[in-house]
């Protein structure tokens, strides 16, 4: 970048574009990438100074003030149309809109004014005149009102899209000078060059001068200024109708589009082919076109044309419709000039054309009235072909490629090859051409074909010697030694002449001039001598006839920028022969009268300025002269007229001789080149060394000798390199510079390498983060490095450690590196448990010392985390008292967690805790007949201090039938430590005897029963009653009974409940509603009552 004036940026791709008054381009650059600038138009512009995009429809506009255009391209610059070219003495600052389809411009020349147009250029309007100085202009699309500053003025201005409506916003002070401006939407923003600041005022102009806000002071000189949005704009003008428009199609008003001819491109050639045609090929291409198309290649390459088809509208010497393609970018030599017609004219009819560097500029012009179908070219970058030297060796050829140690024979099978002298290579058609001295012919043998040789002539061949081929005018020399002759024939084969057959002993090399039109030749017969001639073979001139013996070979260095201009072919049968000064000679015509050359000669200064000069006369019988061979001539120009007698006819001749003072300065180099420091890698003693051409002020003056031409091998070291010139007057200049060639095998140097980058993620939920750095610059002694960028700035990185590593090899393969490393720590979660156990507690019995305890295996929630360590296991013996176990997890971050839970052992002497033990229960018989009955009473429970669910009941008897009778339950339980306890109760069963009031009539019944029945009987029944009587009566002291107490139950008493107390009987006075309510006795286990009393 050299000096920019318009810019914008492209929130779709990225880029920003800007236009480069200094480097008179339009270039982008991606503001997001670490690339170089990109030029997408160079051609044709001289003085860009406002640049603005139409983002929707992806166009570039700007304007030059030097060529009074505004202009329109791609954003790529592959098409290029100028919209408006009159009418505007220079153009500045341009705005789009992209919703209506115009453009709006100001003009910054004598009549300053603000310029509307469609999207194609047309329907040009002013809508403000009468301006000073306007520097910007600005666009408000929802007002429909443009701004634009006056730095002349100091003022901000506006006016409607139509022209009304205009007025003065305001006016600054002289610290206020105003020049770039963008709209916010609500500020103004304003770049100040003059007090090198940026600084905004609010829309409605309520904070200005010393309000206004400053914020960016800087020593820079402000001038371009664009605002957009990072992201694109949703603005859809319309539709193009891209299926009928294969060029630019331009926005209009009313959502219309023009289809615009993009006549200029810019073109980058690669090996892949591009396809090239005129504008509507294969249709008929418009009219008053003047297509200017620029293709580079990669440096190194050439570019390569194909033609397929060509038909321009044909007239003479092209002047209404031609195409013309020349070398470089800013008029370099032509490689085609001015054709038209069906044909390439020169060179004719090819199907190939190369650069000689890796640019090309092809000019397409046409005129009003008559056209054709145009051209289709393919164009593609190749490498070039080395220079090819051929050597003739007898019965065979073989040639090499420069710089290359392999060569390449030829032996054709077919019309093989005797005894070749002369050889010479046709670089289009691929054709090597020799003389055959063994089969007196002459011959050629296609280098891809080489097994099969064609002969072209035979005829009037005795001792063909010299050969050469005009590559230009496609024709063959050569010389015949035993003949005394030079011929002349195409490259076919199909037309030859003899052009010399006079004052020739033995004539042998020959080589040609292509650019002038002369052919030289040596004659090693018995007057040697080197002549020259014009391509004809006329004008024979004589340059060395002394101190020669047998100049048998000859070569020539020349430097050719044009044809020697197009031979008229259509006036023409046979061989067209050139001549200087772009003429020709049809070989089967009469030449006519041939005059001298024209003729310069020098006086001295100091002498007088009158000269004598002589020339051979023409040839015919002289009938007047105006000067005579050996007059003397004045100083300057003089025309010298013959009028002859030539069969017959009158015939005139014309030819100047040009007097002047001998030029005694110097010839002045324009380019001699700067000394060159060139290097190789390791191991490599030599390197290929060029140069540009040297040119000379003078077009005259001529480059007699190179110590060493450029393109030559240089070893390493250092060498002086002279070239000597020479003008007209034999005055000589010098040109040196030194070239010197180095090892090179020192690295790269790679600086302002990161230093390592750790980052925290702040949510558990992040994986990666973006990193960006500043990328380290290289540099290389020896000049460019390759340079590796991945991973680049702004990749997303995971958690843990990534290596970043930079690289950059030079063209010797010298490497250096560059590496340092990013850290990504993700957030540490520590791990979790699932269930962590709670304090725990075990007893032992009284002389025991530990006790395994046991606890459910710990898990985590993660299945990462893992559990790497615990004090004490599940199942370890635990003394008495209270341990803590410290249970420790980690996670793959390495963070860790602790599970802590207590174990207490005590000693346990403490005997289980029954409760609800049954009370007593008593139970009476209903039926006389009954022994026993069933008994039922909720079970007592027990609890213990250490477990309850540890108890073991020793004793625990089920409720069921009992007999007549009192029978002890009792529970006992034991736990853990083996204490035990008890828990006893009676049952009472009551039979029918038992029951007070009835004993005496039960004595009745069994005694009434024995009298009635006899003596015996009725004695044995009556001691029964008595011994049962006396038994019940005194039965309650018995062992059997249960224990008295103080006061008896009142349901001990006779009579039931509620019965009077006997005499001489201590009772429990307490009345109790129910058996349950008599206290529990001591346990104690009491004999069991026989069922029956009497056993």
């Amino acid at each position: 970048m050299q000096e920019l004036t318009g810019l914008d940026f492209d929130p779709v791709s990225g880029y920003v574009f800007y236009a480069d008054k200094g480097a008179q381009n339009i270039a982008k650059k991606n503001v997001f990438e670490a690339s170089p600038p990109e030029i997408i138009v160079s051609g044709n512009v001289v003085d860009p100074v406002g640049l603005r995009l139409d983002i929707p429809s992806r166009l570039v506009y700007w304007t030059d003030a030097a060529r009074g255009t505004v202009s329109v391209t791609d954003l790529d610059g592959t098409m290029i149309v100028t919209l408006v070219d009159t009418g505007l003495s220079a153009p500045g600052a341009i705005v789009t809109e992209p919703y209506e389809g115009y453009i709006y411009y100001i003009d910054t020349g004598s009549e300053a004014r603000v310029e509307r147009a469609d999207g194609d250029g047309r329907n040009q309007m002013a809508i403000a005149d009468g301006l000073v100085s306007p520097t910007s202009l600005a666009i408000d699309t929802d007002e429909r009102v443009l701004y634009w500053v006056d730095a002349s003025l100091n003022t901000l201005e506006s006016v409607r899209y139509d022209g009304t409506g205009r007025r003065r916003a305001y006016s600054y002070d002289e610290d206020r000078t105003p020049f770039g401006l963008v709209l916010d939407s609500d500020a103004f923003i304003f770049s100040d060059p003059t007090n090198q600041r940026l600084w905004v005022d609010d829309r409605n102009l309520t904070q200005v001068g010393e309000n206004s806000v400053v914020f960016r002071v800087d020593p820079l000189d402000y001038r371009g200024i664009t605002l957009r949005p990072r992201t694109a704009l949703a603005i859809d003008p319309g539709s193009c109708p891209t299926p009928g428009c294969s060029d630019l199609c331009l926005p209009r008003p009313n959502d219309q589009y023009a289809c615009v001819i993009a006549c200029d491109h810019e073109l980058t050639a690669s090996s892949s082919p591009g396809t090239l045609t005129s504008p509507g090929y294969p249709a008929n291409y418009p009219n008053n076109l003047n297509c200017v198309i620029h293709i580079r290649a990669p440096e190194g390459q050439v570019i390569q044309l194909i033609f397929h088809d060509f038909d321009l509208g044909s007239s003479r010497d092209c002047i209404f419709d031609s195409l013309v393609i020349e070398n470089g970018i800013d008029g370099g030599p032509r490689l085609l000039d001015p054709s038209c017609g069906e044909h390439l004219i020169w060179p004719p009819d090819p199907t190939v054309l190369e650069s000689t560097g890796n640019e090309m500029t092809i000019q397409f012009v046409t005129d009003g009235s008559i056209t054709g179908a145009g051209f289709s070219i393919t164009y593609l970058a190749v490498t070039p072909n080395p220079d090819i030297m051929v050597v003739a060796e007898g019965d065979r050829l073989r040639y090499w490629y420069r710089r290359s140690s392999q060569n390449q024979l030829i032996e054709p099978i077919v019309n093989p090859i005797n005894d070749s002298i002369a050889v010479d290579y046709d670089p289009v058609s691929e054709y090597f051409y020799y003389s055959d001295r063994g089969t007196r012919s002459i011959g050629r043998i296609h280098r891809a074909r080489s097994l099969s040789a064609e002969t072209l002539y035979t005829e009037d061949i005795v001792y063909p010697f010299g050969m050469c081929i005009d590559v230009i005018s496609r024709l063959l020399y050569w010389t015949d030694a035993d003949l005394g002759t030079i011929s002349v024939s195409d490259l076919e084969g199909t037309e030859r002449a003899t052009i010399i057959d006079t004052d020739l002993d033995s004539p042998g090399s020959i080589v040609v001039e292509p650019y002038t039109g002369y052919i030289y030749y040596t004659d090693w017969g018995s007057s040697a001598k080197i002549e020259r001639a014009e391509g004809d073979g006329s004008n024979r001139l004589v340059l060395v006839d002394q101190d020669l013996g047998l100049p048998r070979a000859l070569t020539m260095d020349f430097t050719g920028t044009s044809s020697p201009g197009t031979c008229p072919m259509t006036q023409c049968d046979g061989l067209c022969l050139p001549r200087p000064n772009n003429q020709f000679t049809c070989s089967t015509a009469d030449p006519g009268v041939v005059c001298p050359d024209d003729s310069v000669v020098y006086f001295d200064s100091g002498q007088l300025p009158s000269v004598q000069v002589t020339w051979e006369e023409p040839a015919g019988t002289v009938v007047s002269s105006s000067e005579d061979s050996g007059d003397f001539f004045p100083r300057g120009v003089t025309t010298v007229t013959y009028t002859l007698r030539v069969n017959g006819a009158i015939e005139t001749c014309t030819f100047t001789v040009t007097v002047m003072e001998r030029d005694t300065a110097p010839p002045v180099f324009v380019n001699c080149p700067t000394s060159k420091e060139v290097w190789v890698g390791p191991g490599n003693t030599s390197s290929l060394v060029t140069w540009d051409t040297v040119r000379l002020q003078d077009p005259n003056d001529v480059i007699l000798s190179t110590s060493v031409p450029s393109g030559s091998v240089f070893f390493v070291g250092r060498m002086t390199v002279t070239i000597l010139a020479s003008d007209i007057a034999s005055n000589t200049a010098t040109c040196s510079f030194t070239v010197t060639v180095r090892v090179d095998n020192i690295p790269p140097a790679i600086s302002q390498c990161p230093a390592n980058i750790t980052i925290d993620l702040t949510r558990s939920s992040e994986e990666d983060v973006v990193v960006t750095w500043v990328v380290p610059s290289v540099t290389d002694n020896a000049g460019d490095a390759d340079w590796s960028e991945e991973p680049t700035p702004g990749t997303r990185f995971p958690i843990g450690t990534s290596e970043v590593t930079y690289t950059a090899t030079d063209d010797f393969n010298n490497l250096a590196s560059c590496t340092f490393y990013v850290t990504v720590n993700g957030v540490v979660v520590p791990p979790v448990f699932q269930n962590c156990p709670g304090p725990m507690m075990a007893w032992i019995g009284p002389g025991e010392t530990t006790k395994r305890v046991m606890w459910d295996t710990i898990t985590l929630d993660d299945p990462e985390d893992t559990i790497v360590s615990s004090s004490l296991q599940s199942g370890s013996e635990f003394f008495v008292g209270t341990e803590t176990v410290y249970v420790e997890a980690t996670g793959p971050s390495s963070n860790s967690a602790w599970c802590n839970f207590t174990v207490t052992i005590q000693v346990d002497d403490i005997p289980p805790v029954i409760s609800q033990c049954p009370a007593n229960i008593t139970i009476s018989l209903v039926g006389k007949s009954e022994k026993e009955t069933v008994v039922n009473w909720a079970e007592p429970e027990a609890t213990d201090n250490s477990d309850g669910e540890n108890v073991v009941w020793v004793d625990r008897p089920s409720p069921g039938s009992f007999p007549v009778g009192i029978r002890e339950v009792t529970y006992t339980v034991k736990d853990s430590s083996n204490n035990v306890a008890s828990c006893t109760f009676y049952v009472t069963v009551k039979g029918d005897e038992d029951r007070e009031g009835d004993n005496d009539k039960d004595v009745s019944i069994i005694v009434g029963a024995a009298a009635g029945g006899g003596g015996a009987f009725l004695f044995l029944l009556f001691i029964i009653a008595i011994i049962v009587l006396i038994f019940r009566r005194r039965r309650r002291p018995a062992q059997d009974d249960p224990p008295a107490r103080d006061n008896p139950p009142a349901y001990f008493q006779p009579g039931g409940i509620g019965g009077a107390a006997r005499a001489n009987d201590v009772y429990d006075t307490t009345i109790y509603e129910s058996p349950y309510e008599i206290p529990k006795p001591a346990a104690r286990k009491l004999p069991a009552i026989p069922d029956d009393p009497f056993t």
